[in-house]
């Protein structure tokens, strides 16, 4: 099964988040299909790519709690 979700980059305390599509069974830090945006949320902003993130959810893929709540406040879906 395929999960969009968030993946943690960047330096201690300055992390940023990026939005992927994985299966669920990898690691949170492994193998990533697609990178459909990122989000910093020190700054509240972020891109997202609306029409894959719509593509996958129509294909069957499953959001994490953490990503539909940010995408719903940004209006992404």
């Amino acid at each position: 099964m395929l999960v969009i979700r968030f993946q943690k980059v960047g330096k201690k305390k300055q992390k940023i988040l990026r939005l992927v599509l994985q299966d669920k069974r990898w690691k949170l830090n492994g193998k990533v299909i697609k990178v459909l945006g990122w989000w910093n949320p020190y700054l509240k902003q972020g891109e997202f790519n609306k029409e894959l993130i719509d593509f996958y959810l129509k294909n069957g893929a499953q959001l994490s709690e953490t990503a539909k709540s940010i995408l719903k406040k940004n209006k992404v879906i």
